[in-house]
């Protein structure tokens, strides 16, 4: 059985992540501690919040080395939600905020985006798009899965967005996939058996 280790930094839905992963059949191992995450194989970056204070806490913590580290050794990440945008170079929310830079690009506010279609923050219950690139992922197109944000991230790469969702006019990241790291806007924990299997899949397409 494989575990899991989920990274708690005071800024994550811990015990929604960790309650998905028991019903998967994961061992779960929640860690603050940068040597735990070094050593670990797979983990996971939840987030709930505002950026600037969940970065500040990372790096008063150690854990943004850690997990430098981590992913030079080549673990796998999981970030998901606010967990997803610290992984990017910036965050353009109350001013600009470095990031993590694991990925390539920023994030920006929903408002960018904003037409008379659209509400911010964007909370509810969205279909997914699925560039055919993508076609191995357990999930389908259509695919309904549970955002609450205000800010989204901007990928440069866009070759590892592997889903989308339409925002009025725009279509917007939802998820990314580069083969060491996913990164969920969504939910997927909280979007019911459809979020659990695509949860699944990338634990186990790793």
């Amino acid at each position: 059985m494989k575990e899991v280790v989920i990274i708690n930094y005071g800024f994550g839905n811990i015990f929604s992540v960790s309650s998905a992963l028991h019903q998967l059949g994961y061992r779960v191992k929640v860690t603050s501690l940068p040597e735990d995450i070094i050593k670990a194989d797979f983990i996971i970056l939840p987030g709930v919040g505002a950026y600037k204070p969940a970065m500040n806490k990372l790096i008063n913590m150690n854990i943004d080395e850690a997990l430098s580290t981590f992913i030079k050794r080549g673990g796998m990440l999981i970030g998901i939600c606010l967990g997803y945008q610290l992984l990017f170079e910036e965050s353009k929310e109350f001013g600009d905020t470095p990031g993590l830079s694991i990925l390539k690009g920023r994030v920006v506010s929903l408002s960018n985006f904003k037409d008379k279609k659209c509400k911010v923050p964007n909370i509810g219950w969205r279909p997914l798009i699925k560039p055919s690139r993508f076609s191995y992922l357990s999930y389908k197109d259509e695919s309904m899965v549970y955002f609450v944000h205000s800010f989204i991230p901007v990928s440069l790469d866009k070759e590892i967005v592997s889903s989308y969702i339409q925002y009025g006019k725009h279509k917007i990241h939802a998820s990314i996939n580069n083969g060491q790291i996913v990164g969920f806007q969504f939910h997927p924990e909280k979007s019911r058996s459809i979020g659990l299997n695509i949860l699944d899949s990338a634990i186990k397409n790793f």
